[in-house]
């Protein structure tokens, strides 16, 4: 059988659906420039849906909430339909994954943005006025014409594809953080969680993290624990249900997720680690005695793989020098935070209030290559500094910076590399203020820094 050929074009081409393409995607619409938005998945959400992570880290710097606009107003969504909490302690929301496919999909119905899915992209080329991207699906091959390109999909592929200067996990053997599959249990009683001593927040959700190490010790002297983790890293109830406890704290190392017989053996192994959860949960933590295993995630959760080279490159040594750079498009407070690729440890530099960085958008240009972007956790850094700017509210605000510019370059007939990081910020502000938001530029200084002190703190391409 012959695959049907289906044509399309559009001004900008975003791929990937997850916050980062989210982003992208309501950034162009607010424009008003034309774009197509192609997802692999049957729905919107990224790790968020697909990876059923409801929990997004959304550290303030001196009690600043640093999310750009189109983060803000998912949120407000989410809480007019009963989906979101805020716990302050752990500095994050919390959503439903249900509700975040809905509200997603729907703000982008009735925009210049046509939502394409089930489509996995196979090549990007380089066509007379821009870029071609070929795509595989259910009896058909769908090839898209469009003049910029969104590199939304976490692991960079279509950068890769079109030939960009990639990098892969930490510079000395190139091994990535582990792989999660979380894990969302049924049956938690939150009233006997609060008579053992433990918070709710809001007199209703069980929040906890970086606990259960003493239990785990135990389950693994008793040959009842095998996973690679001290502790649970978090877990939480779900905001439409708290009896629905989602559980961070499984761990899959040496596997590669841009190798398909790897990722399917992190899929088998993941599901294995559940079980270990469950049993974990139901023998040691108050309110879990009757738990059931109610779903693990629909595909692996994946924390870091490929990279771009890019124009600049995010470094650790800026992350910690607290660096705002005057081409900053968006402002990042949560530390670095690197699960260990071999061993069972994790590396969390805690931060004191008002540790607050920027990343500039050369960070989001690949080398050599023109109109197009990278959004999300494929920007050019280093392992240590995407072990901070990986969390979500941080890549929607990236990819809201990335589409941001597109339209820009749409509008003004320009490049996308001839768009500037004030630029793209002095829209972005534009956004916050229109919803009640202070601008950043009033609360953090942007520095104007020489080439060399910005050498020194960046790799500078």
């Amino acid at each position: 059988m012959k695959l049907a050929c289906h044509e399309m074009e559009t001004s900008c081409l975003i791929i990937g659906g997850g916050p980062a393409g989210y982003g992208a995607a309501r950034a162009v619409a607010r424009e008003g420039c034309p774009a197509i938005l192609v997802e692999r998945h049957g729905f919107l959400g990224g790790m968020g849906t697909a990876a059923g992570l409801s929990c997004y880290l959304n550290h303030r710097a001196n009690q600043v909430d640093l999310s750009a606009s189109v983060y803000r107003e998912f949120v407000q969504m989410q809480e007019k339909l009963n989906g979101h909490y805020y716990d302050a302690l752990a500095q994050a929301d919390f959503f439903d994954p249900e509700i975040v496919k809905h509200t997603m999909e729907s703000a982008l119905l009735n925009s210049p943005v046509t939502l394409l899915y089930h489509l996995l992209l196979s090549s990007v080329t380089q066509g007379k006025d821009g870029w071609v991207a070929s795509f595989v699906g259910k009896g058909a091959i769908t090839r898209i014409r469009a003049r910029f390109i969104i590199d939304a999909t976490g692991d960079g592929d279509a950068c890769a594809l079109a030939g960009a200067e990639m990098t892969h996990g930490r510079r000395m053997d190139g091994k990535t953080q582990p792989m999660s599959m979380v894990v969302q249990l049924g049956g938690f009683r939150p009233a006997v969680w609060k008579a053992a001593g433990h918070r709710l927040v809001g007199g209703r959700y069980a929040t906890e993290g970086d606990s259960l190490s003493a239990e785990i010790a135990r389950a693994r002297a008793s040959g009842k624990w095998t996973v690679p983790r001290e502790n649970i890293a978090m877990f939480w109830s779900l905001p439409t249900d708290p009896t629905r406890v989602v559980i961070n704290g499984t761990r899959i190392t040496g596997l590669n997720s841009c190798n398909p017989v790897e990722t399917s053996q992190a899929e088998i192994e993941g599901r294995r680690q559940a079980r270990e959860i469950l049993s974990l949960f139901q023998s040691s933590v108050p309110g879990f005695e009757k738990s059931f295993l109610l779903q693990t995630g629909p595909q692996i959760g994946v924390r870091e793989s490929r990279r771009i080279t890019g124009r600049a490159t995010l470094t650790e040594s800026a992350v910690r020098a607290r660096v705002i750079p005057e081409s900053s498009v968006m402002l990042c407070a949560y530390p670095i935070d690197v699960h260990d690729p071999d061993g069972h440890g994790t590396q969390f530099e805690s931060t004191r209030d008002g540790h607050v960085y920027g990343i500039p958008w050369e960070c989001q240009l690949p080398v050599a290559l023109e109109n197009i972007a990278a959004a999300g956790r494929c920007i050019s850094a280093t392992h240590e500094a995407a072990g901070s700017f990986r969390v979500m509210p941080t890549c929607m605000g990236l990819g809201e910076a990335a589409g941001t510019a597109a339209a820009l370059a749409y509008r003004k007939g320009k490049r996308l590399h001839d768009i500037t990081g004030s630029e793209i910020r002095s829209r972005m502000d534009a956004a916050r203020a229109a919803i009640g938001a202070p601008k950043l530029e009033r609360l953090f200084p942007f520095e104007k820094r020489s080439e060399a002190v910005s050498a020194a703190l960046f790799s500078v391409s």
